[in-house]
């Protein structure tokens, strides 16, 4: 019996595991239209807080699209990894 649960659990553990990265991939997840705005709003506080001058987020292909204020005032976009959200570059 205990043999069998533990099985159980170390294959279920395994299924996360492969599932995990592939939720990561994209930055705004599947959810609903409201969890999605909610993750778009926590984002761009970290990008805040990263010192980006970030006035708005949106997905980008599996990146995170960033319009940023530039110090002369005027307005560029910037492209992030989701997650760590490190500048891409090209």
């Amino acid at each position: 019996m205990i043999k069998n649960t533990l099985i159980a659990l170390v294959a279920a553990a395994s299924m996360v595991s492969v599932a995990a990265p592939a939720m990561a991939d994209t930055a705004f997840g599947d959810g609903t239209p409201e969890m999605r705005e909610f993750i778009a709003d926590s984002i761009l506080v970290r990008l805040q807080q990263q010192g980006v001058a970030a006035t708005d987020v949106e997905e980008w292909g599996d990146l995170v699209r960033a319009f940023v204020t530039n110090p002369d005032g005027t307005q560029s976009m910037q492209l992030f990894t989701p997650g760590l959200l490190q500048p891409v570059t090209y």
